[in-house]
């Protein structure tokens, strides 16, 4: 049951005040570990990896920012679209139908809206201002006071990046859940227009074997 409703309104799941703090646990043991661990051998190496995360880490965030503001801009060019869509599709023809064509119709309408809002929320969650940890021009400058600069900067490095690891995972399934939410935008109003192009041809054969059907019955 749970995965037909995850199917039609996916949810992001909140983590108990049990798992916050092992998290919170988690990241305290890495940064002490990161802290305790020693450098002074293969010092490049360390130093090249470091700096690989670090960028792999501000790599995740920039680009779970870039996908939300492209789904923002598709979502403010379908808005417009959306407002005449109705007017476009049947006109006039809209208080003539049937309440059963209605009921279906302007639910797929409002069902596809409602996925649309649901995505720029999440894509505006994503892009919400959030702490980001790096290393600034005074800490270059401290850590070249110390004894073993090379040492002293690997050790900074992985710190910001294991600080950052879980503001960038929230925003990186913040955006999945736009994506989610955008996707079944589109087979909303897919299916809205599919089922206008069928709506006369099924109602015109609803008409015609609606009789064969009653003649064969009462036969």
């Amino acid at each position: 049951m749970i995965g037909v409703v995850e199917f039609f309104w996916p949810r992001l799941s909140r983590p108990t005040t049990l798992q916050l703090e092992d998290q919170a646990s988690k990241q305290t043991h890495d940064l002490q570990l990161i802290k305790d661990a020693k450098w002074d051998t293969h010092t490049e190496i360390a130093l090249e990896c470091a700096r690989a995360l670090h960028e792999q880490e501000t790599e995740r965030k920039r680009s779970s920012e870039s996908k939300a503001s492209i789904y923002l801009a598709v979502i403010a060019a379908i808005f417009p679209v959306l407002v005449s869509l109705p007017k476009d599709l049947y006109g006039g023809e809209l208080p003539e139908m049937s309440a059963g064509w209605q009921t279906v119709l302007l639910g797929l309408f409002v069902v596809g809206v409602v996925y649309l809002v649901r995505s720029g929320i999440w894509a505006f969650r994503t892009l919400a201002v959030s702490t980001h940890n790096r290393i600034d021009a005074t800490d270059i400058v401290h850590l070249w006071g110390e004894p073993d600069a090379n040492s002293a900067l690997i050790r900074d490095l992985l710190v910001t990046t294991r600080m950052n690891r879980d503001g960038v995972n929230a925003k990186v399934a913040f955006i999945k859940m736009a994506h989610a939410f955008l996707l079944r935008t589109f087979i909303a109003f897919a299916i809205l227009l599919l089922v206008a192009v069928l709506r006369q041809p099924i109602t015109n054969l609803v008409d015609a074997a609606v009789p064969m059907v009653r003649a064969t019955v009462c036969g």
